[in-house]
């Protein structure tokens, strides 16, 4: 979903933590991915969430059973 407060959305929330989601990498207002924020895979790049590609987001989002651990390593 577009979340206007970030001036961009994603795809495929999983919540594993409070605010922190794993999602897929930004998108602007018409729902294109944003090629500055997609060129920041593999980096630190956000205040706490993972981004991933769309299709590994994907993925996680419909697999993942709800209530799994989820270890995040740096």
């Amino acid at each position: 979903p577009w979340v206007p407060r970030f001036n961009q959305g994603a795809y495929y929330w999983t919540r594993f933590y409070g605010p922190y989601l794993i999602h897929s990498v930004p998108f602007d207002k018409n729902g294109n991915i944003i090629s500055e924020e997609y060129a920041k895979l593999g980096s630190p790049a956000s205040h706490g969430c993972v981004r991933l590609e769309v299709e590994d987001a994907k993925w996680l989002y419909e697999v993942l059973p709800l209530g799994i651990n989820v270890s995040i390593h740096n």
